[in-house]
C-alpha cells in the first residue's frame, strides 16, 4: 500500500469519488470511510483535481428518510445486510455500488459496515519524510 498518493493515482482517485458524489450522491462522510481519507483530502480531490462544485449543507445525507432507513430495519434483517455489505466492501464493491445493488442510501451501507465491525480503510499513512542531516 503506497504511503501517498502520486499525481496518477489521485487524478484517477478524484473521477472515482467524482462520479460516486455527483452521480449517486455519496456524501464526503462516506466517500472518506470508503476511500481511507481524512475530510480534507476528499475535500480537496473533489474540488482542486476533479473540479466539482460541492453541494451545499443539509444534503441527501441529512433528509430524515435517510437517517432512519438503518434504524427503520428489524435486527435480522439489519444482521443479514450488515454482513453482505462486509463480504462485497471487503472484495472491493464501493459503497455506491452497493447502495445501488440492495436499494438503500450510501449513508445507510456506510451504517451498515460499521455495524458489521468493519474500520474505515486507511489508504494513507504519511508522505515519507527526509531526514534532517
Amino acid at each position: 500500500m503506497p504511503s501517498y498518493l502520486t499525481t496518477r493515482t489521485e487524478e484517477t482517485l478524484a473521477r472515482r469519488m467524482a462520479t460516486d458524489y455527483l452521480e449517486h450522491g455519496v456524501s464526503i462522510r462516506v466517500l472518506m470511510f470508503q476511500e481511507g481519507l481524512s475530510y480534507g483530502a476528499v475535500h480537496r480531490l473533489l474540488t482542486k483535481v476533479a473540479g466539482v462544485e460541492l453541494r451545499r449543507r443539509g444534503g441527501p445525507d441529512n433528509h430524515p428518510a435517510v437517517r432512519s432507513e438503518f434504524d427503520d430495519l428489524d435486527d435480522n434483517r439489519r444482521d443479514q445486510l450488515s454482513a453482505k455489505c462486509a463480504d462485497a466492501f471487503a472484495q472491493g464493491t464501493r459503497i455506491a455500488e452497493l447502495a445501488q445493488k440492495l436499494d438503500l442510501y450510501p449513508l445507510t451501507v456506510q451504517r451498515l459496515l460499521e455495524h458489521a465491525g468493519v474500520a474505515p480503510l486507511r489508504l494513507l499513512d504519511r508522505a515519507p519524510r527526509r531526514s534532517r542531516s
